[in-house]
């Protein structure tokens, strides 16, 4: 596994002969990427506002595989690539653990949650996709190798996973009353009178 790694590793990063303007766009993706994530779920907030309870329940799973990962990280003490001596580190870091990445973990999951939902599955694979790219800025830039990125993602799919679960025997339970209500008043009734016979 550690061979592959390193192998992907040297297949993505940037080294110490990076594309200048490869690297600038993966600085970019790696420290500020996360902010069209960030947009893409401003967006559902607006235009999904009877999903919002959903939204919020899916940014409590994001902070915690946040705070999993970094926990994570300091128990398995994985070295980052730049303090191996493999790669500069282009964006500025601490030189704690790396595996699992906390950003791949909380885009990873936040993607993962709003792919449960028909309604919110084209936001959650933008999220996605954003992931991906953050994922690959931070390799390239030598924070992170390939192995840090599967593994934030293996996370966040199990915290979806069981996000996903408690939703669909839960969420009837803990959705506003008034919404049900309306759901009820919208569904067709029995007309109180007999049917006439011709």
């Amino acid at each position: 596994m550690d061979a592959l790694n390193l192998q992907w590793f040297a297949w993505m990063a940037g080294g110490f002969g990076p594309t200048a303007w490869v690297l600038a766009l993966a600085r970019w993706l790696g420290m500020d990427g996360v902010a069209l994530a960030g947009a893409a779920l401003l967006w559902l907030w607006w235009k999904r506002p009877a999903d919002r309870l959903y939204l919020l329940g899916s940014m409590l799973c994001c902070a915690a595989a946040v705070l999993l990962a970094h926990r994570l990280a300091v128990w398995l003490g994985h070295p980052r690539p730049f303090v191996m001596g493999l790669s500069p580190a282009y964006i500025d870091h601490a030189a704690r653990g790396s595996l699992p990445s906390a950003h791949a973990s909380a885009l990873f999951t936040l993607g993962f949650c709003l792919l449960w939902l028909r309604q919110l599955r084209l936001g959650g694979a933008a999220i996605v996709a954003v992931a991906l790219a953050v994922s690959w800025g931070r390799v390239y830039c030598g924070v992170h190798f390939p192995l840090d990125i599967a593994a934030g993602a293996a996370l966040g799919g199990v915290i979806a996973l069981l996000f996903g679960w408690l939703w669909r025997h839960a969420g009837p339970v803990v959705q506003d009353p008034a919404d049900l209500a309306l759901q009820g008043a919208a569904a067709p009734r029995p007309s109180p009178l007999p049917a006439s016979v011709e």
